[in-house]
């Protein structure tokens, strides 16, 4: 299978520790991990008959790249009865669980515009040999720092495969922000275009409960004629460095 990294021209500022999620909501935050530090972030998103569940551990691998892995698409079904997410028909959409392997460069244009690329790709753990495929999501996105480094902006492009986002586009755009109120809290939120599955906005906040704990919250609102319906986005970042 062949596939191109889509690429892309936006706007942001320098990075600082003051930030450190490697997403807002669904999209990447233009964050890359301390050199030889680590970085776990953990989402749940909470919906009226099912959980879902991501996990992305990165490491700081040093001059503008990070690397790691993640896990997507774990949960249960609580209605109307408990039982495991799990989808192996790809006539049924997106195939998960996926376990997938991240890398992401950052260029520094100047000290307030940087240029990130990052993929990441790997199988859905199907038990069934014939419906394994590569996943994959490829990205580029620009971050924009303002108001003296207590704000960004985030926007760029995506391309992924149908056996990812199930049906609908394939590539689209992205956008986000992330804006200092105090020490601790920030209002923050995103939007994915199209009509996929990952085709959503979330609009919530971010709590810094230590200098190396933040909580986040948001609502969920998808995208017209989406699969995907409202409901409430969890976060919890925990980093291997101070971020204040």
């Amino acid at each position: 299978m062949k596939y191109s990294i889509v690429l892309c021209v936006c706007f942001l500022l320098e990075c600082t520790n003051l930030f450190s999620q490697q997403n807002l909501f669904n999209i990447p935050s233009g964050d890359i991990t301390n050199p030889k530090k680590i970085f776990y972030q953990h989402q749940l998103n909470l919906y009226s008959d099912k959980l879902e569940s991501k996990a992305h551990f990165v490491y700081g691998l040093g001059k503008g790249w990070d690397g790691g892995i993640n896990l997507v698409g774990k949960g249960l079904y609580f209605s109307p009865n408990w039982r495991m997410l799990h989808n192996d028909d790809p006539n049924k959409g997106a195939l998960y669980p996926i376990l997938m392997a991240t890398i992401q460069k950052q260029i520094k244009v100047t000290e307030q515009f940087d240029v990130n690329f990052g993929s990441q790709f790997g199988y859905n753990l199907s038990s069934q040999i014939s419906n394994k495929e590569i996943n994959f999501y490829n990205y580029c996105i620009g971050v924009y720092h303002f108001m003296e480094g207590k704000a960004r902006f985030v926007g760029g492009f995506y391309q992924t495969n149908q056996m990812y986002v199930g049906e609908g586009d394939t590539i689209g755009i992205m956008f986000g922000y992330e804006m200092k109120i105090s020490k601790r809290w920030y209002l923050m939120g995103d939007w994915v275009s199209g009509n996929n599955d990952a085709a959503v906005s979330v609009l919530g906040g971010m709590y810094n409960l230590s200098k190396r704990i933040q909580l986040c919250g948001g609502w969920q609102i998808p995208n017209p004629n989406t699969p995907k319906p409202m409901g409430f986005v969890f976060e919890l970042n925990l980093s291997g460095w101070d971020v204040y």
